[in-house]
């Protein structure tokens, strides 16, 4: 089962981060949570930031931009990341239980063995994000979510998840289920 760990802040600097943004993060979550709410006006930009293996259990994240971002095997149990920019990250081993990415965009985020348990995926744009059999799905709400074109995902991991008539699956999933509906008569 995959787990929440590694407590160190593996970070290099990235070309497109904004700099000021990256050392208040590798301060802490209670420090850059409390720059969040001083400074509500403020979309931090941490894309192309190298946060892999932080502890970022509850932080702020909304609105910000964490396009193409790595975060590897990072804690984000709890974390707000409503509205946030994931495009193209990387996201793998990562734990995001009972985190809140409701309309967050994570097109082409690699989520390989990814805890997503209780996760809020409301309204999230998942297109073409990478997922596999180790991707934990139990209770995540996937109601509006877009996963056109994502692959690695099964209809055992979508049973365990929440989805409604919203929620946009791939192409090979739809087969699946109306073959699994076919099979029941």
């Amino acid at each position: 089962m995959l787990g929440c760990f590694n407590t160190n802040f593996q970070t290099k600097k990235s070309a497109m981060a904004n700099e000021e943004h990256l050392k208040i993060i590798l301060q802490g979550v209670d420090i850059w949570n409390a720059w969040r709410e001083s400074s509500p006006e403020i979309d931090p930009d941490l894309s192309q930031a190298d946060l892999r293996g932080t502890q970022l259990q509850k932080i702020n994240l909304s609105d910000s931009n964490l396009q193409e971002c790595k975060l590897q095997f990072s804690d984000l149990t709890g974390a707000n990341l409503e509205g946030v920019n994931l495009v193209k990250s990387k996201l793998q081993g990562s734990c995001l239980q009972n985190a809140c990415l409701k309309k967050g965009d994570l097109s082409g985020a690699g989520m390989l063995e990814t805890n997503l348990q209780n996760a809020n995926f409301e309204s999230a744009t998942i297109q073409g994000a990478q997922f596999n059999e180790d991707t934990l799905f139990s209770q995540t709400n996937l109601k509006g979510a877009n996963l056109l074109s994502a692959t690695g995902l099964s209809t055992a991991q979508l049973s365990q998840a929440m989805t409604d008539k919203l929620t946009q699956l791939p192409d090979y999933l739809e087969e699946e289920i109306d073959d699994d509906f076919l099979l029941q008569f």
